[in-house]
């Protein structure tokens, strides 16, 4: 293993191998450290001794004993290295001139091709996720010539574009094509040549973004994103974002639900995590891989807390959209002379869309 393993936070970042050097980022805040070790072992678990994996956490939050006991997970393992970086110096003065605030998390994805400038390709993944297939299959995915960074469907979006998302909001030529952000792969090489980091990081200071660098990745990148297999970046069931699902077109829900049967990646985008609440989909998975953690028995006390607090979850739909439904039914008259009168992103749309939401419609 190489000796930069060992330090808490690296004053830069290296490949960690001299080849097959597979390198996967993280993004992570202090509360979030519990369920990472679990995505991180979900990794380990589906690797094999073909590649080495080089995995590095993006934070300024994470302190010597998580860093330590994070590393813990891979002791074992000479082909597997995982190291913590420091970018906020990086995006200090993008952050102190913002026009519209967002996560310091959000800057350092958006970054990623400057602070990794030692890598020409990675894989970026959220915490929320467990990992069934190896990772460097991911990572190997040959990307078309004219495409910056590649992505999964995000078929909730698909389905908010028939609730309470424009078609127009975000510009795209195909808003169907939208990716969520949580699995990417970037090819950090081109970016680079073809980009600096002001144009990227001033491309999402135009306007404020619903879906903070998720938003702002697929305007920037638009016409040169390449669509992975939807099995990379599945949402699964017994979550709120099932209800927006069910609202996409039908060959969309009909290709979700051929993926829930053998998801390479299990993204619990939505609500309840399964930290949470263990009865959504693939959620005694989730824990199953979490009983290997060191953080295990903190998470299970936080689960029973979480439970003693809220109790079980139901997908519920608003009361503005139950209301909605229920004076407006799907295929009724009334419908359609209301979309004729108020069509999708006009102006009285957009002004009754604020109402709706504060009457308490949940966002994304």
């Amino acid at each position: 293993m190489d000796k930069r393993c060992k330090i808490q936070y690296a004053d830069d970042i290296l490949p960690s191998f001299s080849s097959n050097n597979v390198a996967v980022v993280f993004e992570v805040s202090n509360p979030f450290v519990p369920y990472l070790s679990v995505a991180i072992l979900s990794l380990i678990a589906s690797s094999t001794h073909d590649y080495n994996y080089d995995i590095i956490v993006l934070t300024n939050e994470i302190e010597q004993h998580d860093s330590e006991t994070l590393q813990s997970l891979c002791r074992d393992k000479p082909n597997i290295c995982i190291r913590f970086f420091d970018p906020s110096q990086m995006v200090k003065t993008y952050i102190a001139t913002a026009k519209y605030e967002y996560l310091n998390l959000n800057y350092y994805r958006m970054s990623l091709p400057w602070i990794l400038k030692n890598y020409t390709k990675v894989v970026n993944l959220g915490a929320d996720i467990i990992i069934r297939r190896d990772i460097a299959d991911l990572f190997y995915e040959r990307m078309d010539a004219a495409t910056y960074i590649g992505g999964v469907m995000d078929i909730g979006y698909q389905g908010r574009l028939s609730l309470d998302i424009s078609k127009k909001e975000l510009g795209l030529e195909n808003p169907y094509e939208y990716i969520n952000a949580d699995v990417l792969i970037l090819d950090l090489e081109k970016i680079r040549r073809d980009f600096t980091q002001d144009e990227l990081m001033e491309s999402w200071q135009k306007r404020r973004f619903r879906c903070a660098e998720q938003d702002a990745l697929n305007c920037f990148f638009s016409g040169h994103i390449y669509q992975l297999d939807l099995r990379w970046n599945v949402f699964p069931e017994k979550m709120s974002s099932e209800y927006d699902i069910m609202h996409a077109p039908e060959a969309s829900r009909k290709a979700w639900r051929n993926c829930l049967d053998n998801p390479y990646i299990v993204h619990y985008a939505a609500s309840p995590k399964p930290w949470q609440l263990p009865t959504v989909g693939y959620g005694l998975e989730w824990w199953y891989i979490a009983k290997r953690s060191p953080y295990y028995e903190k998470m299970l006390k936080a689960m029973c807390e979480y439970l003693e607090t809220h109790g079980t979850f139901n997908i519920i739909e608003s009361d503005a959209r139950r209301c909605a439904e229920k004076i407006l039914p799907h295929g009724s008259i009334r419908r359609k002379i209301a979309k004729t009168l108020i069509p999708r992103g006009s102006k009285r749309w957009c002004l009754l869309k604020k109402f709706y939401y504060a009457l308490g419609a949940r966002e994304h």
